[in-house]
């Protein structure tokens, strides 16, 4: 019994650092994406990167989809930042992990895309099941 405890507050742990490590992401993806001339300079370099690397790219459904997303009028500037913070850490080709680096090159890049992709898709099904208030039973 003790050995499932300690496995459990283990888990939680992992869990926990794993969800302040994607917040830490993302807050820095919207401070980048937040940048006076970031949308500027996606759009400058976006289409051309993304078609010259498509093929290395098993989320490139997902880097189209959150960059069609930036002209989604029901997004918040919030949001906007992470998009444009997400897609300039694509267009970096010396990253983390440079992208010239084979086979582990985009492993970054996709993990933010993943991430921030994620995220939306959360807050997507969020907004189309907003909480009940209990208000709303007195009226």
């Amino acid at each position: 019994m003790a050995d499932q405890n300690s496995t459990s507050k283990k888990t939680k742990s992992s869990a926990r650092e794993k969800l302040e490590r994607e917040q830490k992401i993302k807050e820095t993806l919207i401070q980048k994406g937040s940048e006076s001339g970031a949308h500027e300079k996606v759009e400058k370099k976006f289409w051309h990167y993304f078609k010259k690397n498509k093929s290395s790219l098993p989320v490139g459904q997902q880097v189209e989809k959150i960059y069609d997303l930036l002209s989604s009028k029901k997004l918040t500037t919030q949001d906007k930042a992470l998009i444009l913070g997400a897609l300039l850490y694509f267009i970096n080709p010396f990253d983390l992990l440079p992208d010239i680096t084979p086979f582990l090159g985009f492993f970054d890049d996709m993990s933010v895309i993943a991430m921030v992709y994620r995220y939306l898709g959360n807050r997507s099904l969020e907004d189309k099941n907003p909480p009940t208030s209990k208000d709303s039973d007195s009226e």
